[in-house]
């Protein structure tokens, strides 16, 4: 049964019970009556101390329980000065309201003490011999509609629970997909893009000296599109598995198209699965920031495993110093953070005592069965001078 279902059935039978209550406290207070103005008083009573407690207790955890207690207390004990122990039956929503409220504590004598003045209520006036029965009557019918009254109600706050909890992780799934796509489509796209404009700067100025060499960079930069596309693609299915030789293979080729001397180190080990798909978007994001963000002449990509752990390095130089911070490629190292901390693995970028920058990924090669979720913050990027992590 869906939550709300669950939260209007528990209402209604909430609704019900107290209704049922005041019913029987009304039919003998309005049998004892001989005019009309008190009848109606004790249906306008009655009417409030139910209304007064469903609007306080029937949907949840009440606001401020004192005042309802208060009010609570005043419908239910100042009309016995007019009805006398008929109406005593109506306490119990005091007493329920003090059980929900108040703490066990304090709670508990206090509807004990409510059932027993109800019974004192009920025995006084009767002849010996029936006033320990009726007393004991009184007292137990009492103390029996608190119960019913708090359990009813301790139901419904349960219905409210559940369902404000079914509502906070729709919420917590909905922003975890956001942050996923803004992730995905930063981290799979910025290469292919970069590599798309620097493919099309190179065909501007190769377009009347060099058509044929022009047109082969358009053939490239189509293919690379298409790539892009496929990558969009992908995003929105939710993953995509990549192949950490190939993108070390795409990342050379881009690194020698912005005219930047490229030197591949890559161990004898083949890694697949999420781990290659990791590191791959590690060598991504790298390999951008190495372009955008630096005046590169040399970068090493460095890719080994040992000790079980699988490394990755882009060490580039051309390191600018005075650049002013780029808030979109802190963002790309964080994302980079996130995803390897998933595999219980660690991300560390800064400029290094030779004035390299230096991105590092370690991984490793049987990752945690419980994967932590680590978020690290690391400023600066490829061609800016953070501190290493």
């Amino acid at each position: 049964m869906p939550p709300e279902a669950v939260r209007r059935l528990v209402f209604t039978v909430h609704a019900g019970v107290g209704a049922g209550i005041a019913l029987l406290a009304l039919v003998t207070t309005l049998a004892q009556s001989q005019s009309w103005p008190p009848r109606l008083a004790a249906v306008a009573y009655a009417s409030a101390i139910v209304a007064v407690h469903l609007l306080a207790f029937g949907r949840g955890r009440v606001a401020h329980p004192l005042l309802v207690l208060a009010l609570q207390a005043g419908l239910g004990f100042l009309p016995l000065l007019e009805f006398g122990v008929s109406w005593s039956l109506l306490t119990a929503f005091f007493a329920g309201g003090v059980l929900l409220a108040l703490k066990p504590i304090v709670a508990i004598p206090v509807w004990a003490l409510v059932a027993g003045f109800a019974g004192v209520l009920s025995a006084r006036g009767a002849p010996p011999a029936v006033s320990v029965l009726d007393g004991l009557t009184g007292g137990l019918f009492v103390a029996v509609a608190a119960l019913a009254v708090f359990g009813l109600a301790w139901f419904a706050r349960l219905a409210a629970e559940r369902d404000e909890a079914r509502r906070e992780l729709t919420r917590r799934v909905v922003a975890e997909e956001r942050l996923r796509f803004s992730r995905d489509t930063h981290d799979l796209l910025g290469l292919s893009l970069s590599a798309i404009t620097l493919k099309g700067e190179l065909t501007c100025r190769l377009i009347e000296s060099h058509p044929q060499q022009a047109r082969a960079e358009l053939m490239e930069i189509l293919a690379m599109s298409r790539k892009a596309l496929a990558d969009v693609r992908s995003v929105a299915a939710g993953y995509r598995e990549l192949s950490l030789d190939e993108e070390c293979c795409a990342a050379a080729a881009m690194l020698r198209a912005a005219g930047i001397e490229v030197v591949v180190e890559r161990g004898p080990a083949e890694l697949s699965g999420p781990l290659a798909t990791t590191l791959a978007t590690v060598l991504r994001e790298g390999v951008t920031n190495v372009v955008r963000h630096s005046r590169a002449r040399r970068c090493e990509l460095l890719v080994c495993t040992g000790n079980g752990v699988a490394s990755l390095m882009v060490v580039n130089d051309g390191v600018i110093l005075d650049e002013e911070p780029d808030p979109v490629q802190g963002a790309g190292l964080r994302n980079l953070a996130y995803r390897v901390g998933l595999l219980g693995g660690e991300l560390a970028a800064g400029v290094q005592a030779d004035g390299t920058y230096r991105l590092r990924a370690r991984v490793p090669l049987r990752p945690e069965a419980q994967r932590r979720r680590r978020l690290a913050e690391f400023p600066g990027g490829a061609g800016k001078s953070p501190t290493v992590h």
